[in-house]
């Protein structure tokens, strides 16, 4: 293949790329998190092990 080719392969990759991002844009609002899911997000998960886990589940 040709270098000229090549390249124009490349640019519409990056074309089809960025209307694929404007398509998810406009159909996944991006949406802050709320001061819990902020909190949540940062606290440390509390692991249950397997003990804990028999007894509730029976």
């Amino acid at each position: 293949m040709s270098t000229k080719v090549l390249e124009d392969i490349r640019e519409e990759l990056l074309e089809i790329k960025l209307l694929y991002k404007e398509l998810v844009d406009k159909l996944v609002p991006v949406e802050e998190p709320t001061k819990k899911e902020k909190k949540a997000i940062e606290q440390k998960d509390e692991v249950a092990d397997e003990e804990e886990l028999m007894k509730i589940l029976g």
